[in-house]
């Protein structure tokens, strides 16, 4: 039996549950994947709900890797 791989996880989701990944980063917005969070312009809206960035929280946890 294989041990399971775990991966790290970070991302940034709205209220709404729109999930910014800044590994994948954003085609709605136009955000290349691998722009961080932070280097989003603080006028950024959710694609989703148009909720402002600040409703957005940071979520770190880990995931197993098949």
């Amino acid at each position: 039996m294989a041990a399971n791989q775990w991966k790290k996880a970070h991302l940034y989701q709205c209220t709404c549950g729109y999930r910014y990944e800044p590994e994948k980063g954003c085609k709605e917005g136009g955000y290349k994947p691998g722009t961080p969070f932070e280097a989003l312009p603080d006028q950024l809206t959710c694609p989703r709900c148009q909720r402002a960035k600040i409703h957005f929280r940071e979520k770190r946890f880990s995931v197993v890797v098949n």
